[in-house]
């Protein structure tokens, strides 16, 4: 019995020792005070009794990794707050603690707790707005993060900015803040970066690089003309607004001081180069022109390149020599050039220069480039001058040649003498036109009561002169023909050949010789007396056109001819030489 009771009391004793020796308690407790780089971590610690440190790990993990240092709890019984500041920490950063309490009796762990320090503020760089070829405006987003932060804009033609616009304040709110700033004098036609940077405590963010282009005047290309008419035509080329709202015409004229422009049309405010057209009306057929495309924005104005065409003119219409010319008709020349437009021609002709009679309207096509043309014209009358031109039309308008003239064919004959005695000779002589040497002139006769003959083909020499000889019988009419030309007739008269000789014992032979006999015509005797020729006999011929007479004479000297009274047609009146007669 006294061994269980010994038993028991030291049970009852182990027991007792047992309780007083109970491990401290250890509540993790709040994070206060958190900052970029510290925070204060708090916590309940309970000695339970016993000498008790405690101390707080700490990390980016439940591994936690960092402990503060080791401080006394004492050994009471009641709950006592502690806390430990921490620094250094990283901004922005989740951190994992817990409070640890340790005595003789054992160690406790509280629980695990998370705090994040604070973060530098968010910066988010959004586009550009507003741009022109000076002034931008710069917008962005600021995340204060909860601290007191500021924030402004680097820019410039690189990434190395070089300018920064005023710091404004962002706040210290939790929640996103625009952020926006109006920037100037910048230079046309440039590329700017920029950038948002916004400040705190916690640190400093950069927002992302992001560029614009400052606007500047368009860029223009003048392009061709098409489609020209006489009157009209269509001019293109392209225009790049560079992002600026921008208008553009053409500008036009006969020269490059234009004079001309067309109605003002939008071309957008686009960056990419757009083709633009439009009609030029109300021009001047067969005119060279200039034009251009010019167009504007706020940041210029900007002309293209000067360019030219020519509208559609008349045809052109050169007269050419008259060729093949008789005294009749002849051919006209020339050549038409009908640039590239459906075109007529045909020829005025007349005695003047106004003309009157023109040959049939012919085409002339379309074909650009000259073009031998030739109407032969005809019912001319021989020996007049005649003008003439080329005249073609199309719908560009008429083209009058030059003047030019032509005489038609002549030819001339004459005979000399004009008339001569039986078996005598005439010269028949005349003269073309052309005084050209080696032209043919074909010679008709018409004898008395007879009808047309060719007699023969003579040859023209130097001066375009002729002539032949000719022995004609009886009375004959000459004509010459040359190309379609006839001379006037030249006619020869033909005297018979009256021959009187004196014989003996006062008689006379009288003999009439002709292409046709005078058997049984009556020839006169005739003596001059005081400037006159008087009749001393009749006498009338026998068959062989021959008689002899013995007429009645005053004694002295007699100058005596015969002449032919009667005759047969085609013959003029025959005359002897006069003879010088005595009678003793």
């Amino acid at each position: 019995m006294r061994c269980l009771a010994i038993g028991l009391v030291a049970l009852l004793l182990s027991a007792g020792t047992a309780a007083a020796a109970s491990a401290p308690t250890a509540i993790t407790g709040a994070v206060t005070a958190v900052g970029p780089n510290t925070a204060t971590m708090h916590g309940t610690v309970n000695p339970n009794g016993v000498a008790t440190t405690w101390q707080f790990e700490y990390g980016t993990t439940t591994s936690y990794g960092s402990k503060t240092a080791s401080q006394s709890a004492g050994a009471g019984t009641a709950n006592l707050d502690v806390l430990v500041a921490l620094a250094s920490l990283h901004p922005g950063t989740t951190y994992h603690y817990r409070l640890d309490a340790s005595s003789t009796a054992g160690t406790s762990h509280g629980a695990d707790g998370i705090f994040t320090t604070s973060a530098a503020p968010g910066a988010v760089t959004n586009a550009a707005s507003g741009v022109t070829s000076t002034t931008a405006t710069l917008n962005g987003i600021v995340d204060p993060n909860g601290r007191a932060a500021t924030a402004y804009f680097e820019y410039g033609t690189s990434t190395s900015y070089g300018t920064k616009t005023p710091a404004k304040s962002a706040g210290s709110g939790e929640s996103s803040v625009p952020m926006s700033v109006a920037i100037s004098g910048l230079k046309a036609g440039r590329t700017y970066h920029y950038r948002l940077v916004a400040t705190s405590d916690a640190g400093t963010a950069r927002g992302a690089d992001v560029t614009f282009s400052t606007g500047s005047a368009p860029v223009v290309a003048t392009g061709s003309a098409s489609a020209i008419g006489p009157t009209s035509a269509i001019v293109d080329g392209t225009v790049n607004p560079n992002g600026q709202s921008t208008s553009w015409y053409f500008e036009y004229g006969t020269t490059t001081s234009y004079g001309s422009k067309t109605a003002s049309h939008s071309a957008g405010s686009g960056t990419q180069a757009m083709s633009i057209s439009t009609t030029l009306s109300g021009l001047t057929p067969g005119t060279t022109y200039h034009f251009r495309l010019v167009a504007t924005n706020a940041a210029g104005t900007s002309p293209g390149a000067d360019h030219t065409f020519g509208t559609a003119g008349p045809p052109g219409a050169r007269t050419g020599p008259a060729q093949s010319i008789q005294g009749h008709s002849a051919t006209l020349t020339g050549s038409t050039d009908a640039r590239g437009r459906a075109t007529t021609w045909y020829f005025d002709f007349g005695t003047t220069t106004a003309y009157g009679s023109r040959t049939a309207t012919q085409s002339g096509g379309t074909t650009a480039g000259d073009h031998n043309v030739l109407a032969t014209i005809a019912g001319l009358t021989p020996g007049v001058t005649y003008h003439y031109r080329l005249v073609a039309s199309n719908d560009a308008g008429t083209t009058n040649g030059g003047d030019l003239t032509f005489t038609t064919a002549t030819l001339t004959l004459s005979a000399a003498p004009s008339s001569v005695a039986y078996g005598g000779a005439v010269t028949l002589s005349g003269l073309v036109s052309s005084r050209d040497a080696g032209q043919h002139v074909l010679l008709q006769a018409q004898r008395y009561g007879e009808g047309l003959v060719e007699v023969a083909t003579v040859t023209t020499g130097a001066g375009g002169i002729w002539s032949y000889r000719a022995r004609p019988a009886i009375m004959t009419s000459y004509a010459a023909v040359w190309l379609d030309v006839t001379s006037r007739t030249a006619t020869v008269g033909i005297r018979p050949l009256v021959a009187m000789r004196a014989l003996s014992g006062g008689r006379f032979s009288i003999r009439v010789s002709a292409a046709r006999s005078f058997a049984g015509r009556i020839v006169a005797l005739e003596r001059s007396h005081n400037g006159r020729w008087l009749v001393v006999k009749r006498v009338r011929l026998g068959i062989h056109g021959t008689v002899t007479t013995h007429p009645l004479l005053p004694h002295g000297r007699s100058l005596l001819r015969v002449v032919t009274t009667a005759r047969p047609a085609g013959y003029l009146a025959g005359i002897s030489r006069t003879l010088a007669y005595r009678r003793r």
